[in-house]
């Protein structure tokens, strides 16, 4: 009977810890974003955004409440997916600057400095 109770008790406490485990949350900063209508050189718009990324999955959330969830594409480096199964390329920019995701319509320019947005 004591046998059956702690492992009743040791099942118990195995549960309780296990149903409060905090999900791993993603790397997430705040950035610069510049969008580029495809074949413009002049930003539509600019200004702080959010870049977060885990297990290769990358979120864009511009300031404008405009978000972009890309999955990576195995099948192609540097090579992402939108949520409409549309293609997106990614290019590191010179210097560890940032990183810029080209849409068929669009290209997003993520900047880790965000000046000047930020004091």
């Amino acid at each position: 009977m004591l046998k059956s109770w702690l492992r009743g008790t040791t099942l118990a406490c195995a549960m309780a810890v296990c149903g409060t485990v905090v999900p791993a949350l993603a790397d997430t900063v705040q950035a610069r974003c510049d969008v580029y209508p495809k074949g413009e050189d002049r930003a539509k718009s600019s200004g702080l955004c959010s870049f977060s990324q885990r297990q290769g999955f990358v979120g864009i959330e511009l300031k404008n409440g405009k978000r972009y969830d890309l999955s990576p594409n195995a099948q192609q480096p540097d090579g992402y997916t939108d949520r409409n199964g549309r293609a997106v390329t990614r290019e590191l920019l010179e210097g560890n600057r940032g990183q810029v995701y080209r849409f068929k319509e669009k290209s997003i320019f993520v900047y880790w400095d965000t000046a000047p947005y930020t004091p």
